[in-house]
């Protein structure tokens, strides 16, 4: 049984790089021939607080560190400052699952829309304080709008297409009985 769970996590790591790997090289493509519309969402950063929240143990920092850390060269973010900021949201995220596990989803839903406006407008302060050239307000809190619009989806999808229910606390913590 242990080898089951095992082998289901690391499917599931398996499935989260790939699925990073296939957003950002989808981003790299040049498939816009006229006028720019409205940012999409962060796929990438969708998921891994999805799956962060569902099954912690299948998101580990350095795939999520590898995964952002590429996505920031390859699109031509500052380096590492998405990097980071996913991070940290996503060990807050982790670190308040005992909290969120036993409530209702759009108590959840809105902790990560939560967190999500937070790390715009981090990134935002941070960029500003460092004299950076940055997109205009409106995109950004745009492409986070978007993120937080499309979170019940990729819930549905991990939920119902993998089998990633939301596992309890004691469950997912190693080291207790």
């Amino acid at each position: 049984m242990a080898e089951g769970a095992q082998s289901r996590i690391w499917s599931y790591r398996s499935i989260y790089l790939l699925f990073g790997l296939s957003v950002i090289f989808y981003r790299l493509l040049p498939l816009e021939t006229g006028t720019p519309g409205l940012p999409g969402p962060d796929f990438i950063l969708c998921v891994t607080l999805v799956w962060v929240l569902r099954q912690p143990t299948a998101v580990p920092v350095g795939a999520i560190l590898l995964l952002m850390l590429l996505s920031d060269f390859l699109l031509q973010r500052p380096p590492g400052l998405w990097t980071a900021l996913t991070i940290a949201a996503a060990e807050y995220l982790r670190n308040r699952r005992a909290g969120i596990a036993e409530t209702p989803f759009l108590f959840e839903w809105g902790m990560v829309a939560g967190v999500i406006l937070a790390m715009v407008l981090s990134q935002r302060l941070i960029l500003w304080v460092l004299l950076a050239d940055q997109p205009s307000l409106g995109l950004s809190l745009m492409e986070g709008l978007a993120t937080i619009v499309i979170y019940p989806v990729v819930v549905m999808v991990s939920k119902f297409a993998l089998g990633m229910d939301k596992l309890p606390v004691v469950e997912s913590e190693p080291g207790r009985p």
